[in-house]
């Protein structure tokens, strides 16, 4: 076995069709078919079911295209371990990011960090912390960032920065000074879908499977789009709770609406997170340096709260 014939399995996992895999690899599909077959022929385990249409892959298969990606990313580490000591930054960097933090640190950021590493592909895409975590462990992400801490022994996490909760009310026109998770109007909060990271830390702040009360009203609302849960929690005169960064594009209409927590505020945490033997340290440093840096003067200093754990 080699690396090509790896790389031309995982090309036709990747397209499902044996010509577009041989078009990608530029050599013939007879030539493709022939490698891969030799290939399942050494290891004796069938890869492909070559009769259904697009191309399936068997449940056998599945297990040793997941290790055939964890050789080729090591393989690739290897080349960046080089790159390293040699000081040069080429290549790419792919970076995960959940939802309710991608929109608002994301320009923050990002434009500085490819001027610094301009020979840097930077590949970001929005992802949820169990998306993440996988695609770190099987090595095809580089870089999470999200709520933490995981504690994931697989993983390792640097702090980046820590943003309070702000309640979103619009039940009412008079601006409140502050409140207190205790007199939250349960009945009237509306939260993110189902298995969405922010939906998780806001029941942890208000513990709603034993405090929330029976809605009163005649639907569910479910949504993965912050921008969808503010314009619903608006038109139907509810609360939700935001965290800080996400406020800061606000009109001063809506800014009116927010509401901080009495003390203790509830707070997240939001880290960078790497596979334990990740190599490219440099480029890690050098993000994490300048979202800190991005960040500093944007979060209220001296916020004191309990960090809320997430959970996906």
């Amino acid at each position: 076995m080699n690396i090509q014939q790896f790389q031309y399995v995982l090309a036709v996992v990747d397209l499902k069709n044996f010509e577009a895999a041989a078009e990608r690899c530029f050599i013939t599909q007879s030539t493709l078919s022939t490698m891969i077959g030799r290939f399942e022929a050494e290891i004796g385990v069938k890869i492909f079911n070559r009769k259904t249409k697009p191309v399936s892959v068997t449940s056998e298969g599945e297990v040793i295209i997941e290790r055939l990606r964890i050789v080729l990313n090591e393989i690739d580490s290897l080349k960046n371990v080089v790159q390293e000591l040699k000081g040069e930054m080429i290549g790419e960097l792919k970076i995960g990011i959940i939802p309710t933090i991608a929109p608002y640190l994301l320009p923050l950021f990002l434009t500085q960090f490819s001027n610094r590493f301009p020979k840097i592909q930077i590949v970001v895409k929005e992802m949820t912390t169990s998306q993440i975590q996988h695609a770190l462990k099987i090595r095809t992400l580089d870089i999470g960032i999200l709520a933490i801490p995981l504690e994931d022994n697989d993983l390792e996490e640097q702090e980046l920065y820590t943003e309070p909760f702000l309640v979103y009310d619009c039940t009412t026109e008079k601006k409140i000074a502050k409140i207190s998770i205790d007199n939250l109007d349960y009945s009237k909060l509306w939260l993110l879908e189902e298995g969405h990271c922010m939906r998780a830390q806001v029941h942890q702040i208000c513990e709603l499977s034993s405090q929330n009360p029976k809605n009163e009203v005649n639907f569910k609302f479910e949504s993965g789009s912050m921008g969808s849960l503010l314009r619903f929690t608006k038109a139907s005169s509810g609360i939700t709770i935001l965290p800080y960064l996400s406020t800061l594009d606000f009109s001063e209409e809506e800014k009116m609406k927010l509401v901080e927590f009495e003390r203790p505020v509830p707070l997240r945490s939001v880290g960078l997170l790497t596979h334990k033997y990740f190599v490219k340290k440099q480029l890690a440093r050098g993000l994490k340096e300048i979202i800190c840096e991005a960040v500093l003067d944007l979060i209220p200093p001296n916020v004191n709260g309990k960090v809320v754990k997430p959970i996906e």
